[in-house]
This record gives structure tokens, C-alpha cells and sequence, in this order.
């Protein structure tokens, strides 16, 4: 039985349909990958199926006692409550199961009817059915296991970021259990280790139903058995993960063309057949293929890509062989110390991938290698021919005050307007759009006004702070296809697994532990470092087990040789009273 089914869904925002009588189902236990240009109505869908949005026209039917929820991204937390404090409103039934038997209890010091012991017995067996005391270890493990630490359980929600928040509101969430899921964008505001917690978490404790939209695609191949694409109003539906889909639909597309192309080619061959013969001597014949041709199902020639984004990296100067040297480098502010010890070398055509938690000193490291900043300790050492393109995370590098066309056309004053116009079509800014002011434009567009002024710079080492952070799913391809084909060196901090899977050729991990920021330089892919890491894992639960063996043995030789001490003593005893 589904958990949710929709039947013949229409939402419209006149003049345009977002969505086109849609039929789709949600069983228990499904992961579902919802795919889609930005703008194309998956958070409209999301709604929907949440009963948010009603002015639909169709059904939406929730199966009896079933119970969805669903995660905004806009977060919806009290702010005067502490972080704790909310998520322990999730269980105000167990504590309000708890009050009663401790008023139980105090009655009961003074009188132990059978009354009050059956009615404490109830109670505590309806606590034990809700979970009983076990709510306070699974927020600590839920909060941990999504980046807060013990400290931060104490804090108001009004002093949390708005990335904390959004975890916060993740972590109510995943603790109320429903039986079904809508997440749109979970893993934004999340770093590796949150991400790769949260596949964990519902790949092997949650049970039910799954909806995700999410850019962010190796999440989605880890996750998700299923995908619906979102295309022209219309649900597709496919089996299988991510990297499935993108299979399938390949193979799609290479089968339609050859339909459409050999059904043309058959057409255009009847129809000179007809012109040829319809008043000469086979007639009959003509006329029989003209009946068929107009009952003949026509093949739709194939849609063509929606546009993307058209990227193409250059240097102006090929630069040296030999572009950093970092030796014992160490960086602190006041006494926050970020990391220490920090050796690694990068030659020409390097690509590498830096990984670490928020605040490990990641961006630190960019600005120390543009000269912003200096290292407390040790030598970083830049080559002298070298011509730095830097992405910044934040957009930090747009006017806001500016329109579209000024802001590119300030970098190379001495093109036409025509010729900027041109440029920026490339980044899917056409007509009237080149005259939006930055500071009016989403994220998304943002990012691609970065990297169209990143693309003017010519550079000859790239220095990109979370690339794909606004992008959707064709724009982060068409970036990746850009980068793959960039001869010179890159450097990517990023939490986007597959952009690091696809280009990264050395990984640079900032790990957090209790002591610090360690930092560890791996010459390989990050599938070859998640290998390595699932390896060590490995042999270290092998080495504990086999340590708890070895332990096991000592103690139950040492019970043996205590057991059998006291029967030689015993037997001793017996001889000496006879």
C-alpha cells in the first residue's frame, strides 16, 4: 500500500504549468530522487504532496495514520528556545508520561495502594512502548551526528547561524520519525562528515519513504533507488541511482534519434514513391501507402537539451612547473589555532581537492596563498609566473550596486556592448536579464555572474571556494566538463563528492579531532581516499575484535585457573580433616 498517491495533479501559476497532470505513488521504504532545473516546480511538488499547497487541481490522498515531514528550506524553530530544549519537544509525550510518575512516586512514599501501583505500572509501560529514557541519547546522537557539539546543545536558537539552524531543523525532523520524508536541499548546510552520517542514517535506521531534491549527486547515488526527472511539467520516472539515470536517459536519447531519423527517412522514401506513382500504372499501390502513412503513429523528433551554461577555461601564460611548496606551515588567530604542520607540494596540471569542516582553515589557506594573509609559522612558498582565478564561496567579489552587463563589462572595458551581451547569453543572461541588478539576483544566477568574470582572467591556477554551492545539476556538469578540459592547476575546496570524484587527482583532508585540525595530504582520487578510509576502518574493528578475543581468552584462562585453585584448596582442606 502507498504511503501517498497523487492522481492527476495540474498546479498553474498563470500563464505557465508547473505541473501537468501528474500520477505518481510513494511506497514504504522508497528512496526517491526528485531531479530538475531550478525553477522547474520541485519545491511546488514538495508542497503539494505535504498538503502546503492546495490550490492544485487533482488529489492528493495520505494513507490512514501516516505521517509526513518535511524539510524547507526556510528553517521554522522557536527562537527563544534552546537547541536542546526544541528538539526535546519531539518527545513532550514521554515527558509528560515522566511528570506523572514522579507524582506517582511521591504519592506512593505515602501510600502504596494497589491503585496507584497499577496506575504507575500503566504509565510506565506506555513510556517503555513511546521508548522510554532513550530519546536523551538519540538527540545527543542525532545533533552530534549533524555537527553540533555538546556546548552548542545550550544555545539559544536566536545566536545559531542560519547553516545551524537549518541542521537544527534537519535534526527535529529525522527524531519525530514520520513515515515519510520530504527533504528539499538536506545536505546544503552540512560537511562531509554530516553528509556521509546522514546517508548512513537512512540507509540503514530510518524506514520509511524518501523524497529528495537535492543537487547534490553523489548524495543521490548513495541514497536513492529511484528517480523522477522533472522535465516540461511532466514526471519521468527511473529505476536505479544517479549515475543509473544518467545511463538510461543516454541511452534513451541515442534510441529516439535513431527512431526519428529512420522513421524521416522512411517517410521522405514513401512519399516519392507516391508522388512517382499515384497517376501511373501502380495507383492502387500509391494510394495504399498514403492510407498507411496517415495512420502511422509519428515518432516526435526529440527535445533538445534545455540551454546551460557554455564554460571554457584559458591561460594567458602557461606558468611553471613547480606552483607551490608548504613546509611545517601553521596558522592561528590569537589563540584559536586553525592547523599546524602543513606540508604538501603541487606541480603544474595538479588538481586538488580540499576537504574539511567549516572553520578548519581551508579558505585561510586561499587567502595565505594569494599573499592576503601570512603564515604564523613555517615557509609557503608560491611560484613567481603564476596568475590566481579566485571563486569565492561567499560571492564576496560581485557589486551588488551593479547590473549584470556593467559588472562583466568592467574587466575588459574595450569589447562592444554587443560582444559582452554575447558573452553573457553563454551564461543564460539574454534580453532584458543583462540589466538586473546583482544584488536582485538568486544565488544560482550569482554564481554564474562569478564565473563568467572568472572565465575573462585567463588564469593559470584556479582557486575555486565551493564552486557548485548555487548551481543546479546541468550547470554543475557543464562545470566539470570545463574544468576536466583546463590544462593548468586547480585548487577545489568543496563538499560536492562527485566534482572531487570526477577531477581531483590529490585530496587534502583538514580533519577535526579532539586535540585540533589535522591535515594529511593523499595522492589520489577521493574514491580512492574513501577507500582507504573504509580500509583503516576496517582493520581497526578487525584489530579491536581481535584484541576482545585475545582478552576474552585471558579472562576465561584466569577464571579456569582461579576455579580450578579453589578445587585443589578445597580437596586440600578434605585430606587435611580426615
Amino acid at each position: 500500500m502507498s504511503l501517498v498517491t497523487l492522481t492527476n495533479i495540474t498546479k498553474r501559476y498563470d500563464p505557465d504549468v508547473i505541473l501537468d497532470d501528474i500520477s505518481v505513488a510513494i511506497a514504504p521504504g522508497d528512496r526517491i530522487g526528485l531531479i530538475g532545473r531550478n525553477g522547474c516546480g520541485k519545491t511546488t511538488l514538495l508542497k503539494v504532496i505535504s498538503c502546503i499547497l492546495t490550490d492544485i487541481k487533482g488529489n492528493v490522498a495520505l494513507a490512514k495514520g501516516k505521517r509526513i515531514g518535511y524539510l524547507s528550506q526556510e528553517p521554522d524553530l522557536e527562537r527563544d528556545c534552546t537547541l536542546r530544549q526544541e528538539m526535546l519537544k519531539v518527545f513532550h509525550e514521554q515527558s509528560a508520561l515522566e511528570d506523572k510518575m514522579l507524582m506517582l512516586a511521591e504519592e506512593m512514599e505515602t501510600d502504596e495502594t494497589p491503585q496507584l501501583l497499577q496506575e504507575y505500572a500503566r504509565i510506565q509501560e506506555q513510556h517503555d512502548r513511546l521508548g522510554g529514557y532513550d530519546y536523551e541519547h538519540k538527540i545527543n546522537r542525532v545533533l552530534g551526528g549533524l555537527g553540533f557539539s555538546e556546548p552548542d546543545f545550550n544555545l539559544p536558537i536566536n545566536v545559531l547561524s542560519g547553516g545551524q539552524k537549518s541542521r537544527a531543523t534537519l535534526a527535529k525532523l529525522l527524531l519525530e520519525e514520520p513515515d515519510l520524508l520530504l527533504f528539499d536541499e538536506p545536505t546544503n548546510h552540512l560537511d562531509i562528515n554530516g553528509i556521509e552520517w546522514l546517508e548512513n542514517y537512512l540507509n540503514t535506521e530510518f524506514k520509511g519513504g524518501v523524497l529528495v531534491v537535492s543537487h547534490d549527486r553523489y548524495f543521490l547515488d548513495k541514497v536513492v533507488h529511484k528517480i523522477w526527472e522533472l522535465e516540461s511539467s511532466k514526471i519521468n520516472i527511473y529505476r536505479g541511482n544517479y549515475s543509473k539515470y544518467l545511463e538510461t536517459k543516454n541511452i534513451e536519447r541515442i534510441v529516439d534519434q535513431r527512431a526519428f531519423k529512420m522513421q524521416q527517412a522512411f517517410v521522405e522514401q514513401e512519399k516519392e514513391f507516391i508522388e512517382r506513382n499515384i497517376a501511373g500504372q501502380r495507383t492502387r499501390e500509391a494510394q495504399g501507402r498514403r492510407k498507411k502513412l496517415e495512420r502511422m503513429e509519428i515518432v516526435e523528433k526529440p527535445k533538445q537539451d534545455a540551454p546551460t551554461v557554455k564554460l571554457n577555461f584559458t591561460q594567458e601564460t602557461r606558468g611553471g612547473n613547480d606552483i607551490l611548496r608548504c613546509h611545517k606551515v601553521s596558522k592561528q588567530f590569537d589563540e584559536k589555532v586553525l592547523f599546524t604542520d602543513l606540508t604538501f607540494e603541487v606541480d603544474r596540471g595538479d588538481v586538488i581537492g580540499i576537504l574539511g569542516a567549516n572553520g578548519t582553515g581551508k579558505t585561510t589557506l586561499f587567502r595565505m596563498i594569494l599573499g592576503q594573509e601570512q603564515p604564523t609559522k613555517g615557509e609557503l612558498w608560491v611560484g613567481p609566473t603564476l596568475k590566481f582565478g579566485y571563486y569565492t564561496q561567499e560571492l564576496e567579489g560581485l557589486n551588488q550596486d551593479n547590473e549584470v552587463l556593467e559588472e562583466v563589462w568592467e574587466l575588459c572595458p574595450q569589447k562592444t556592448q554587443q560582444e559582452i551581451r554575447s558573452y553573457l547569453a553563454k551564461f543564460l543572461f539574454s534580453g532584458d536579464d543583462v540589466f538586473k541588478q546583482i544584488g536582485n539576483l538568486s544565488g544560482g544566477e550569482q554564481s554564474r555572474v562569478q564565473l563568467a568574470k572568472l572565465l575573462l582572467e585567463n588564469a593559470n591556477v584556479l582557486l575555486l571556494d565551493e564552486p557548485t554551492n548555487h548551481l543546479d545539476i546541468p550547470a554543475r556538469e557543464a562545470l566539470e566538463k570545463a574544468l576536466e578540459q583546463y590544462p593548468a592547476t586547480i585548487f577545489i575546496i568543496s563538499h560536492d563528492r562527485f566534482l572531487l570524484n570526477s577531477l581531483a587527482t590529490k585530496m587534502l583532508i583538514f580533519e577535526v579531532t579532539k586535540e585540533g585540525t589535522n591535515t594529511h595530504f593523499f595522492n589520489g582520487t577521493y574514491a580512492e581516499y574513501e577507500a582507504e578510509q573504509q580500509r583503516q576502518v576496517f582493520e581497526e574493528m578487525q584489530s579491536q575484535q581481535q584484541q576482545e578475543v585475545v582478552q576474552t581468552k585471558k579472562t576465561q584462562k584466569s577464571t579456569k585457573s582461579k576455579s580450578k585453585r579453589k578445587r585443589k584448596m578445597k580437596a586440600q582442606r578434605l585430606v587435611g580433616s580426615n
